[in-house]
């Protein structure tokens, strides 16, 4: 289905308005609205709903294009080993630009990617040759979006987690496997 709606943003965002506004409708007539008052408020929120659903959809493109134009990629990292407490094992956004064996990731916030602390490099890095798992639910907690997967490896400072989308995943995986050991 997410495959389908990032193919149809524009289709896919009616439908979901669309859902939206019907059941606005069936609530606000269980509620004893009168029939114009519900089909108004139904129609203003489907309109909220679409304009929701289009505008993140647009704003995500726009970023992974400006990021794929610069070779970079969105990636959440931590520190699964960390201290219990360490800011160190909360998922941080950023920007990675990956190379033969190494990862630079630049911390960020927001949408914007604006940058926030020093840019590290993740070197001597080695798959742990887990399957990528799904963010779960604690990981969406802390800010991974939906459709991401999670990969373990282990660095020279350790093992990492590194959350990010698939294709991303892919090309970090084959930068890591093509360094020379």
């Amino acid at each position: 289905m997410r495959k389908w709606a990032a193919k149809h943003p524009v289709l896919s965002s009616a439908l979901f308005a669309i859902l939206g506004g019907v059941v606005v409708l069936f609530v606000d007539m269980l509620l004893g609205r009168t029939l114009d008052t519900a089909i108004v408020n139904a129609v203003f929120w489907m309109l909220f709903f679409w304009g929701s659903s289009y505008f993140a959809q647009k704003r995500t493109r726009k970023t992974k294009a400006r990021l794929d134009e610069h070779g970079q990629s969105l990636m959440f990292l931590r520190y699964p080993d960390s201290r219990p407490g360490s800011l160190s094992g909360v998922w941080q956004m950023g920007v990675a630009t990956s190379s033969q064996g190494r990862i630079d990731f630049q911390p960020a916030v927001y949408e914007d990617l604006v940058p926030s602390g020093r840019s590290r490099a993740l070197t001597g890095l080695h798959s742990t040759r887990s399957q990528p798992r799904k963010a779960d639910r604690r990981d969406n907690k802390q800010a991974v979006p939906l459709g991401f997967q999670v990969v373990t490896f282990d660095s020279d400072g350790g093992p990492i987690e590194i959350a990010a989308s698939p294709d991303t995943l892919q090309k970090i995986q084959e930068a890591v496997e093509s360094a020379p050991q």
